[in-house]
């Protein structure tokens, strides 16, 4: 039992934030004992590297059971932070196997921001630097409290935010702390200053577009697990934007997909880097920035969620 004292000598454990993922958790917990990540696994019991992808799928039944006697959540606070919490619906492939899973092995799925994360950086400063888990979900790109777009970039370094190789504990909960320096790799890099630029000033594009807002609220309520059958219908509906968006994807021209979208979002979708031969959507999902995916969830929202081409019922 001595493995638990440093937690007991030190006081409550902070809570989770309502929808708080698990890595923005441990982070939280490293800031109160001014401790890495690293270090704050180890005090919570959790063995392996302080990477990104490690503990963020599933722990097993004597992970949690440890967790609740060193910080006293319950094993359903703790699987609400976990990809897993989406497995019966929009993640289904983590349902089948959950050990292999939570060991590191690589999930396949091009709507999961794996190894980074996007923001509302109004939510991170009133939040005091908490990273919600659906905005490692694609399916998120936008914030209905403060009507912006997410931001998964630093307008200063350009990099994506949250990034698993930066290990580095409280610093990345409310900065962006990417190596300033881009050349060498690894350790070499250990010792480079880091960007600095703070979470909460980066600027976010205001969502001026109604239709945005429901498709993302809709969308919202079939990620959410609840009981069976909502969680089968959501699977259906998920597969079938699914489907639509790989269609919109390879086609050859934008001409009728973006009607009635906004200025910002149309420019995001042309901004997005891609190959001169390549669809003009080909690259959207895979590097566009949240609001240009914003412009795909859309597209098949109008086929899918909404009984006719015109948007959202009033």
């Amino acid at each position: 039992m001595a493995e638990e004292e440093p937690v007991r000598r030190l006081g409550v454990v902070p809570a989770p934030f309502p929808g708080e993922a698990f890595v923005s958790w441990v982070d939280t917990v490293a800031a109160s004992l001014r401790v890495s990540r690293a270090a704050a696994l180890r005090t919570l019991g959790l063995p392996g590297s302080a990477s990104f992808s490690t503990h963020q799928f599933h722990l097993s039944p004597e992970q949690l059971e440890g967790l609740r006697r060193r910080t006293g959540l319950r094993p359903t606070q703790v699987e609400r932070m976990l990809f897993g919490f989406y497995a019966p619906t929009v993640l289904p492939q983590l349902a089948e196997d959950n050990g292999r899973v939570g060991q590191g092995a690589r999930v396949s799925q091009p709507w999961l921001r794996r190894d980074h994360s996007a923001a509302c950086p109004l939510c991170v400063e009133a939040s005091g630097g908490r990273w919600l888990l659906d905005w490692r979900l694609k399916w998120t790109f936008l914030c209905a409290d403060h009507l912006v777009y997410l931001v998964d970039r630093c307008p200063r370094c350009g990099l994506r935010l949250y990034w698993r190789l930066e290990a580095t504990g409280a610093g990345q909960r409310t900065h962006c702390v990417r190596p300033a320096a881009r050349n060498g790799r690894g350790a070499r890099r250990l010792g480079t200053t880091v960007c600095g630029f703070p979470v909460a000033e980066m600027p976010a594009l205001p969502v001026g577009d109604e239709e945005a807002v429901h498709v993302q609220r809709r969308v919202q309520a079939l990620l959410t697990p609840a009981d069976v059958s909502h969680n089968e219908t959501s699977r259906r509906l998920l597969q079938q934007l699914v489907l639509i968006i790989r269609d919109v994807t390879q086609r050859k021209t934008l001409a009728g997909l973006l009607d009635r979208m906004e200025s910002t979002v149309i420019d995001a979708v042309h901004e997005t880097q891609g190959q001169p031969w390549q669809p003009p959507l080909s690259w959207t999902l895979k590097t566009g920035t949240p609001a240009a995916v914003s412009a795909l969830v859309r597209i098949a929202a109008r086929s899918v969620l909404w009984d006719t081409p015109a948007g959202p019922p009033g």
